[in-house]
This record gives C-alpha cells, sequence and structure tokens, in this order.
C-alpha cells in the first residue's frame, strides 16, 4: 500500500518558493518542482489549487498572485524557475489597474513578471490611445497589452494569423498588422496610430492613400464585427488637416444605418492630443449577395 506524503509550499510575488518558512533555493529543484507543476483536482486544496507530484509525494502550492513568476529576460524568452522559459509574445501581455505585468505562462493562465523584468520591457511599451501597447520593432507594428480591468463591453480585436490583409492581417509581412477596440456599448470600432515613414508622402506628411486606407479599414471593421461581409463600394474622404509623422490619431468609425444590402458607414480620424478632426469619410459598403441570403 503506498502512503502519499503532503507539503505545503508557497511562492510569493518576486517568485521565491519556501516550505515552512524555508526558501527552496536548490536550482535542480526548482526546475523539476516547477516544470511538473499543475491545476490539481483535488477538492480539499482550495487554498493550494496547484500541485507538482513527485512519486508518492504531492506538493502543494499556494500563490500570492500568481504560479509561476518570471524573473528574467533575455531579449526573447521570459524566464521562471531557475532555468525554465517561454517565449515572448507581445500580444499574450496584459496589465493590472495597479501597473502590475503580466504575460500568458503554462500553469495558471498568466504569470506575473517582477518589476525589474517589467522595467526592462518597459523600453517598447508605450501609450496606445487610453491603453498600453508594445511596440514590436521586429513587425514594425503596435502590439496592445490587454488590459486586466476592462470592462467585457470593451473587446480586442486582433490580426489573424490566417488573414492576408494588408491593414489588419497577420500573414501578410507588408501588413500595419492593425488593432481595433470594440465597444459593444455604442458599435463603435476604434484604433489608434502613428504614421511613420512607410506611410510618407512627398510632402513629408502621411501620404492620403494611407489616409484613406486607415478609414476604410476601420469602417470595413465596423461591418466584420456584425458579421457582415461587404467590400467598399464607394468611399468620400475629406481630408481637414494634415496627418503628421510620429503624432497619435485615432480612427473611429460605426455604422449609420443600413437599407437592404447598403450598408452606410461614417468614419474620422482625429488628434489625440486635442481631439480635432483631421479627416472624415462616408462609404458605402455593399453586402455580398450570398452572404445577404445566408
Amino acid at each position: 500500500m503506498n502512503v502519499t506524503r503532503d507539503y505545503y509550499y508557497e511562492v510569493n510575488e518576486r517568485g521565491v518558493l519556501t516550505l515552512d518558512g524555508v526558501v527552496q533555493d536548490d536550482p535542480w529543484f526548482l526546475d523539476f518542482f516547477f516544470r511538473r507543476l499543475a491545476l490539481t483536482a483535488n477538492p480539499h486544496y482550495d487554498d493550494h489549487p496547484f500541485v507538482s507530484r513527485c512519486g508518492d509525494e504531492m506538493n502543494y502550492l499556494r500563490a500570492a498572485d500568481t504560479p509561476i513568476v518570471y524573473t528574467g529576460f533575455d531579449g526573447d524568452r521570459l524566464f521562471y524557475a531557475h532555468s525554465l522559459s517561454i517565449p515572448l509574445h507581445p500580444e499574450k501581455l496584459s496589465y493590472s489597474k495597479d501597473g502590475v505585468l503580466y504575460h500568458w505562462s503554462p500553469v495558471g493562465d498568466k504569470g506575473r513578471i517582477v518589476a525589474p523584468v517589467a522595467m526592462e520591457l518597459s523600453r517598447w511599451i508605450e501609450p496606445w490611445g487610453p491603453f498600453f501597447a508594445f511596440r514590436d520593432e521586429r513587425r514594425q507594428r503596435m502590439v496592445p497589452l490587454t488590459p486586466m480591468d476592462r470592462s467585457d463591453d470593451i473587446v480586442l480585436l486582433r490580426p489573424k494569423a490566417d488573414n492576408a490583409c494588408v491593414g489588419c492581417g497577420d500573414a501578410n509581412p507588408f501588413s500595419l498588422g492593425l488593432t481595433f477596440v470594440h465597444d459593444k456599448t455604442n458599435g463603435w470600432i476604434r484604433t489608434f496610430v502613428k504614421p511613420d515613414m512607410r506611410m510618407q508622402g512627398s510632402l513629408g506628411i502621411t501620404h492620403g492613400g494611407f489616409v484613406a486606407l486607415l478609414l476604410d479599414e476601420t469602417m470595413g471593421k465596423s461591418l466584420s464585427v456584425q458579421s457582415i461581409k461587404a467590400p467598399t463600394a464607394q468611399l468620400s474622404v475629406n481630408f481637414r488637416k494634415p496627418l503628421t509623422l510620429g503624432t497619435e490619431y485615432e480612427v473611429r468609425s460605426w455604422i449609420e444605418r443600413r437599407i437592404g444590402r447598403k450598408n452606410l458607414v461614417k468614419g474620422m480620424i482625429v488628434s489625440t492630443a486635442d481631439g480635432s478632426v483631421v479627416a472624415d469619410a462616408d462609404a458605402l459598403f455593399l453586402t455580398l449577395r450570398d452572404a445577404a441570403h445566408s
């Protein structure tokens, strides 16, 4: 008859593992312990919801915040335990209202990032409208972080891996990789952009074609979130002011009305600095016939 032995560990917000107040710092044991860590199915351990099994030993874990705490970063990977690591994926970063940075983890859904590592990552993190985003220099795009305290009415629409759209796809190497914010309370679609040299026209300002692209892309997203398949039939853009490079703008759109297959959509670009409108647009999108009867 096998008799299991139960031990009760704790991990604090800095990733320090202890047993009965004694710090566990053996490198081999740390990697062994966290490599085997999983959720426990035992209902009697609500205060120690994770377990790392070693033969007849049941090593239960209580976390001050998260079971996985990232304590190192080498430019590509986040490290925990002693030498375990996962690749950094900016789209899997999130932050709390207290400013604590998290990243997806193999156990417990997310892992806390300790302050020194968060400070290192902050070199690539900057405001994105009312949110924050990671500046992915390799792919030349802004990757918004997920705010953990956001309302359920606010949804982030990220680029999809199988979409080759030049505006919002992830399968196109030339895509702008735009992420959108869908506000379900009013139906608005928003995104935030800082035009760079890729969008520059001959006068040193944002090319008008890119202004139209940003509006068309955002306006089309107003329909796609409603599962409406409708290509652009007409687009009228009013260029009020030039979009300067390196300045942040909000691109906003909403459905004005629908008449049969006709979808009338409005959009505008405003300066996030002073709220002034720099461009606005009206567009007609025609629902595909097959989609309209599906």
